[in-house]
C-alpha cells in the first residue's frame, strides 16, 4: 500500500455555489461592514469575530473562481511550454488544480461537479511533466547561452501549489496520479545551473545551494547567485518532497535531518531551511516588499508551516509568517500599500502619474502592478472595505489560486495582529523597520541599508518612502546589473482610510493619495555619485519633504505658497473616518500635520487651526537646516529637508532627527515608540520591537496583548502567544526534544524524530521534553502507558488509527 502524507485537511463548512459569481473572486456577500457597528450592549463590535465567521465563505469565493470553466475546458489544468533547447512541447500542471480539487469540500451539494473536477485533475497529472526550477530553464550551460536571452525556469513556483495538492488531496486522486504527483512532478523538478551540476527537488541539497550556476569567461570564475525567492521555494520543494519519498523507501538521502555532509559543507535540507528562516527574523528579506516575489516566498512559508513533519521547521515558518503579517498590518491601510521594494523596478510596478513626474500611478488594490501580497489578506483578515468602490466587491480571478492555498494552509492570523487589520480605532501606532547589510550570507543579496517608517491612525496611514538601494543580485560582464533588480525610493504617502469622509472617489487610485517627494531608482555609489531621494520625513501625525502631489479633494493649490487647512470630515451618514490637515508650503518644501478627528471628535477644526497658529508661528524652510514642529499632542519634531545634495549623498530628501514626545496620553503622543538612533536595532516602535538579534515582540497597544517570537538560541525557538501559551521547538538544555514521534512498527535506529522514531511509549515519554508533544503514527500496541513522569506532555495522532490495548 502506498503510504499517504501525514496530514489531514480540515473540511470547511458547506457553501452554496449559487451565492458566488464565477468570473472573479466574488466577495460581494462575504464582506465585513465598512465601519464597526455597536453590539446589543452599545459597545463597538469586534470585527475579528465576523471576519473569522466568514473565512470559509471567502475561501469558497476563491475556489469557485479557480474552478470555473474547467469542466468545459480541461486544458485550463495544463500549461504548454516549449524550450528551444529541447523537443517538446511540455505540459505543466497549473495552480488551478487546487481549486478544482477543493471544489467538492466547499460545495458539498454539487457532488457531480466536484467528482468530475477531481477526475480531470487526475487525468491532467498523468499528462503533465516536471519542469525546470529556479532562474534558468534547459539549455543554459555557460556564458554563451547566458548572453542569448536564456529561458527561465520557475517550475518551483508551480510546485508551491503542487505540494498542497499532494498533502491535502492525496487520497482523493486516482492512485497512479497521486503517485506520479509525488515521485515525478515533485521529485524530478530539474534545477539547471550553467557550468554546474544539474540537481533536483528531492534528495540532498548541493553545498552551493545559494547559486544558480557559475561561469568562467576568460578564465575568471564568477558565481551567479540564485534569487532569494527561488532559494526558499526550491529548498521547500525538496524538503517537503523528501518527507513523502522517505515514507516509501527510508532512503537516507531523503532524511532531511541527516542528509547533509559536513566534510563538503553541505547542510541537511532541514538545516538549510532553518538558517534561512532564522535570518528572516533578524533582517527581513533581501527582496523586501518585492513584486511578486514576496508572494511566492509566502507560498513556501505556508507550505512549511502546514506540512513539515519537523516541529522546528513548522514553528519557524509560523513565526516568520507572524512577522510578515504584522509587517503587512502596519504598512497597509484597507489592504493598500505604497512601500519601497526591490524587484521589479520596471513597467507596471513603477508607473507614474501622467503629468506628475515622480508621483506614483501604481494601483493600490489588485490591478496590474499593485502589491499582490495584500490580496492574500482579504482571505486571512477580511477587511475588504476599499473594494466596495474599487471593483464592486470582486478580486481578479488570477488571485484565486493564492487564496485557495491560503485556505488549505493551517496558518491563521494571531488575534493581536488580526485586530490591527480590522478594528480601525485600534490602529494607532508608530513603527520603524531598519534593514542592515549582511554580506556574510550565501549569495550576498542582503546588501543594502534601508528603513521603512509608518505612522498609523484610524483615519489615515502615513508611509515613508525610503531611499534607493543597489542591485539585489550582483551582476558581471554581460549578465546582471539589471535595473529591475534595484531598490527604489517611493514618495512619502498619506493614505486616508475608507473614502476620507466621502472625499475620495476611488480608494484604489494612487491619484487620490497625497504624495510627498518623488520616486527614484538612483542609489549612491562607490564613486560618490549622488543618489536620488531619501524619504524618511515621517513621525506620528507628521510628514515632510521636497516636492509634492496633492489630489483635488484636498483643495490645496498646486502653485501657491502659504498655510492651508483641509477638513476631511462629514456631517452625512455612512462615514466615520475624519481628519484635519495643516499644510505648509514654500516652493517645493512642504510640511504637513494630521489630526485624527475620528479619535477625538470633540476637537473642532477651529481648535486645531488655533493650535497650528499658536504652536508653530514661524515655520521656515531652508535646505539642510534643522527645523522644529510641534504637533497638537505636544510632540516636538526635529527634522531636516534638503534639495542640494547636502545630506547622506542624496540629491533631495527629508528625515526626522529626533522626537521630543509630549506629556499626555501615550495613545495620543505614541511616546512608547521612542526614537531611531541609527543603531543596529532591526525593529522599533509601538507594534514590533526587536528584543534580540533573532527575537522580537509584536504588541497590540489597544488590547495590551503581545506575541513573542524568540529564536535567540539556535537550538530552540520559542513562541509565546497572547494568552501565555508557550510553544518550544528544538531541544532543551538536557538534549530532550519538544516533539517526538512514535511508530510501533519501526525496527530501525530510534532517536525520536520522524525519520528515526521511537517504537514504544516508554521511550517516547523518556525522550520528550517537559511541555513537549508525542506524535503517534497509525499502529497497535499492547504496551501500558508509562507511570507518572513528572512531565506535561501533549499526545497527538495526526492520522488517527492508533490502538493502545490494555491486554
Amino acid at each position: 500500500m502506498i503510504p499517504q502524507p501525514i496530514y489531514r485537511r480540515k473540511i470547511p463548512s458547506a457553501q452554496d455555489p449559487t451565492m458566488f459569481g464565477a468570473s472573479s473572486v466574488d466577495i460581494s456577500r462575504v464582506h465585513l461592514p465598512p465601519y464597526p457597528q455597536p453590539d446589543a450592549s452599545g459597545a463597538l463590535a469586534d470585527l475579528r469575530q465576523q471576519a473569522n465567521a466568514l473565512f470559509d465563505a471567502r475561501a469558497a469565493a476563491a475556489v469557485k473562481a479557480d474552478a470555473v470553466n474547467i469542466l468545459s475546458d480541461p486544458g485550463l489544468l495544463l500549461e504548454t511550454k516549449t524550450y528551444r533547447a529541447l523537443p517538446g512541447p511540455f505540459q505543466i500542471l497549473t495552480p488551478r488544480c487546487l481549486g478544482a480539487m477543493a471544489y467538492l469540500d466547499y460545495f458539498q451539494s454539487d457532488k457531480d461537479t466536484g467528482k468530475k473536477l477531481r477526475d480531470l485533475v487526475s487525468q491532467a497529472i498523468m499528462t503533465a511533466s516536471p519542469g525546470w526550477c529556479g532562474t534558468f530553464g534547459p539549455g543554459v550551460t555557460g556564458a554563451v547561452s547566458l548572453s542569448d536571452n536564456p529561458p527561465e525556469g520557475n517550475y518551483d513556483i508551480t510546485q508551491m501549489k503542487l505540494l498542497p495538492l499532494a498533502y491535502c488531496f492525496f487520497n482523493d486522486l486516482k492512485q497512479p496520479a497521486a503517485e506520479r504527483l509525488v515521485t515525478t512532478l515533485l521529485a524530478r523538478g530539474s534545477i539547471q545551473r550553467p557550468g554546474d551540476d544539474l540537481t533536483f527537488t528531492s534528495g540532498v541539497a548541493p553545498n552551493d545551494w545559494s547559486r544558480a550556476g557559475v561561469v568562467s569567461p576568460a578564465g575568471v570564475h564568477v558565481d551567479i547567485p540564485e534569487t532569494e525567492n527561488h532559494v526558499l521555494m526550491i529548498g521547500t520543494a525538496r524538503y517537503l518532497t523528501n518527507q513523502l519519498l522517505y515514507q516509501r523507501t527510508q532512503d537516507v538521502s531523503f532524511d532531511n535531518r541527516r542528509n547533509g555532509n559536513p566534510d563538503d559543507s553541505r547542510p541537511s535540507c532541514m538545516q538549510q531551511l532553518l538558517d534561512l528562516l532564522r535570518n528572516y527574523l533578524s533582517n527581513d528579506f533581501a527582496e523586501y516588499n518585492a513584486k511578486p516575489y514576496q508572494e511566492e516566498t509566502r507560498d513556501a512559508l505556508l507550505n512549511l508551516c502546514t506540512f513539515a513533519y519537523d516541529v522546528e521547521v513548522r514553528q519557524a515558518a509560523e513565526m516568520v509568517l507572524d512577522y510578515v503579517s504584522a509587517h503587512i498590518a502596519v504598512s497597509s491601510n484597507d489592504l493598500r500599500r505604497l512601500v519601497p521594494f526591490r524587484r521589479r523596478n520596471e513597467n507596471e510596478f513603477v508607473t507614474q502619474l501622467f503629468g506628475h513626474s515622480g508621483a506614483m500611478g501604481v494601483p493600490l488594490l489588485d490591478a496590474s502592478g499593485a502589491d499582490p501580497i495584500t490580496t492574500q489578506f482579504v482571505l486571512l483578515a477580511g477587511n475588504t472595505r476599499a473594494y466596495r468602490t474599487y471593483s464592486a466587491w470582486s478580486i481578479r480571478s488570477g488571485f484565486a489560486a493564492e487564496l485557495v492555498q491560503g485556505a488549505l494552509s493551517s496558518y491563521r492570523l494571531p488575534p493581536s495582529i488580526h485586530d490591527i487589520f480590522v478594528n480601525d480605532l485600534h490602529r494607532r501606532f508608530f513603527q520603524r523597520l531598519h534593514r542592515r547589510v549582511m554580506l556574510d550570507e550565501p549569495g550576498q543579496q542582503r546588501n543594502c541599508e534601508n528603513k521603512e517608517i509608518y505612522a498609523g491612525s484610524p483615519s489615515y496611514l502615513i508611509s515613508a518612502g525610503g531611499k534607493p538601494a543597489t542591485y539585489v543580485i550582483p551582476g558581471f560582464l554581460f549578465w546582471g546589473f539589471k535595473p529591475n533588480n534595484l531598490g527604489v525610493a517611493m514618495p512619502t504617502t498619506f493614505i486616508p482610510t475608507g473614502n476620507a469622509a466621502g472625499k475620495v472617489v476611488d480608494p484604489g487610485n494612487p491619484a487620490e493619495m497625497i504624495q510627498i517627494s518623488r520616486f527614484s531608482d538612483v542609489p549612491t555609489d562607490i564613486i560618490g555619485r549622488h543618489g536620488g531621494t531619501e524619504n524618511y520625513g515621517v513621525a506620528p501625525d507628521f510628514l515632510c519633504g521636497f516636492g509634492y502631489y496633492f489630489p483635488d479633494w484636498t483643495g490645496v493649490p498646486a502653485h501657491q505658497d502659504g498655510v492651508f487647512f483641509v477638513d476631511a470630515t462629514s456631517t452625512g451618514e455612512g462615514y466615520l473616518e475624519a481628519f484635519y490637515l495643516a499644510v505648509f508650503k514654500s516652493g517645493d518644501f512642504v510640511v504637513i500635520e494630521a489630526f485624527d478627528a475620528w479619535r477625538h471628535p470633540e476637537v473642532p477644526i477651529q481648535q486645531f487651526r488655533a493650535h497650528v497658529t499658536n504652536d508653530n508661528p514661524d515655520v521656515r524652510f531652508a535646505s539642510a537646516q534643522e527645523m522644529t514642529y510641534t504637533t497638537y499632542y505636544g510632540n516636538r519634531i526635529r527634522y531636516v529637508i534638503w534639495n542640494n545634495g547636502e545630506i547622506d549623498g542624496h540629491t533631495i530628501g527629508s528625515k526626522i532627527l529626533k522626537i521630543d514626545y509630549g506629556i499626555g496620553d501615550q495613545d495620543d503622543t505614541l511616546a512608547a515608540a521612542g526614537n531611531d538612533d541609527d543603531s543596529a536595532t532591526f525593529l522599533g516602535g509601538t507594534v514590533m520591537q526587536s528584543i534580540g538579534p533573532f527575537s522580537l515582540i509584536i504588541r497590540n497597544p489597544a488590547l495590551q496583548t503581545s506575541l513573542v517570537l524568540d529564536w535567540s538560541d539556535p537550538s530552540q525557538s520559542v513562541r509565546i502567544a497572547e494568552d501565555g501559551e508557550t510553544r518550544r521547538a528544538g531541544r532543551n538544555a538536557a538534549g530532550e526534544h519538544f516533539e517526538v514521534w512514535v511508530d510501533f512498527a519501526w525496527t530501525g535506529p530510534t532517536e525520536g524524530d520522524f525519520f528515526r522514531p521511537f517504537n514504544s511509549l516508554a521511550s517516547a515519554v523518556k525522550g520528550v521534553a517537559d511541555g513537549g508533544a508525542i506524535r503517534i503514527l497509525p499502529g497497535v500496541t499492547i504496551e501500558k502507558w508509562p507511570g507518572r513522569s513528572g512531565k506535561r506532555i501533549a499526545i497527538d495522532s495526526p492520522l488517527g488509527n492508533v490502538v493502545i490495548r490494555t491486554h
